[in-house]
């Protein structure tokens, strides 16, 4: 199994992608050729019509800061891959700021190599003793698993549990450690079949005593259906979240997530406001986020969850960032946000 975070889109412009027949006028008589699914979603448009097509893999929530909602399966569980580290950073933060250090070898000793995309290394922290901040960063904008381990062992499951519920996430399956679950994921046959909570009972268990290079890679058919029995949240909770943590979030929490502004300054002549966490799971793909454009007095908090991605599908969008772009769409464009409603109006619930 391979985690890979999702690069922060540049935001060259916001384009009206229109949600329906995009081919030019040609003979009406002529048959169209067949479109296979990977390049069929290589656009925005695209991708919404694959959702329409595709309703028991996806769910969408845009939360305007003005206007209507629009809500495509807003409260179905999805697995939610490195989008859940936001919990753990909202959890951090309020045990105390992220002040403070810990030991480098209390983050090594969650590093599953070959499981995040080089994030670990990309983040490069070498010091003996790391800056909390440090590591929520690396978390956040690398998402590198062993920081998000590190730091979950830290502030403690319960505590990131409780921090989740009382922003009203009600049905937020339970956080446990990625190394628990790579873990469980070789070990334990049932693992699919239990509750989140016994699995996140099982998992925490495991990460106190299984080594990473114990750790048993699953062939990709059986890593995709462990990873759709992942920890699961609603886009629904999550576009609350992130609209929540906009608008009355602690300053140190909002900074945390504003890590694509850090990493494209460029962003800040475009948007004033920009949170976000995407995630990746061999046949998952996640994102969630806070936009509004520079100069405007309301934005919109987005989530994005699709599940049980075709392998062709998924490539075009790790490749391509078409979720990303869709999410900013909708976000930015209130015109192209209707057009989306009218795609998917019938699976909104």
């Amino acid at each position: 199994m391979r985690v890979r975070r999702l690069l922060p889109l540049l935001l060259a412009a916001t384009v009206v992608v229109g949600c329906g027949d995009d081919s030019g006028a040609g003979d009406a008589a002529a048959k169209p050729k067949p479109v296979d699914a990977g390049t069929a979603v290589r656009t925005p448009a695209g991708l919404l019509r694959w959702m329409a097509d595709n309703p028991a893999r996806a769910s969408l929530v845009v939360l305007p800061d003005r206007g209507t909602p629009l809500t495509y399966n807003p409260g179905r569980p999805m697995p939610l891959a490195s989008t859940r580290k936001v919990l753990i950073a909202g959890a951090a933060v309020e045990a105390g700021g992220l002040r403070g250090t810990i030991a480098r070898s209390a983050v090594e000793r969650f590093y599953v190599p070959g499981t995040d995309g080089g994030s670990h290394r990309k983040a490069r922290l070498t010091a003996a003793r790391l800056p909390l901040a440090d590591v929520a960063e690396a978390m956040l904008a690398l998402s590198d698993n062993a920081a998000a381990d590190a730091l979950l062992e830290r502030v403690g499951a319960a505590r990131v549990d409780a921090w989740a519920a009382a922003q009203g996430m009600r049905e937020q399956d339970p956080i446990y450690p990625l190394l628990g679950e790579f873990a469980a994921w070789g070990r334990d046959a049932e693992w699919t079949q239990k509750s989140p909570r016994e699995r996140a009972v099982e998992a925490a268990a495991l990460a106190r005593t299984v080594k990473p290079s114990e750790v048993v890679r699953e062939p990709i058919a059986d890593s995709r259906s462990l990873t759709g029995a992942s920890v699961a949240g609603t886009a629904a909770e999550w576009a609350a979240l992130l609209r929540r943590i906009e608008r009355g979030g602690t300053p140190q929490l909002r900074r945390l997530l504003s890590w694509p502004l850090r990493q494209t300054p460029k962003l800040r002549a475009k948007v004033s406001s920009f949170l976000a966490k995407g995630g990746t799971l061999d046949g998952v793909l996640t994102d969630v986020s806070y936009v509004r454009a520079r100069g405007s007095r309301s934005g919109a908090a987005v989530a994005l969850f699709l599940r049980d991605l075709p392998a062709d599908v998924q490539k075009t969008l790790r490749e391509r960032f078409t979720q990303q772009t869709l999410a900013q769409q909708l976000a930015l464009d209130p015109a192209f946000r209707e057009k989306a409603r009218a795609v998917l109006a019938p699976a909104d619930d």
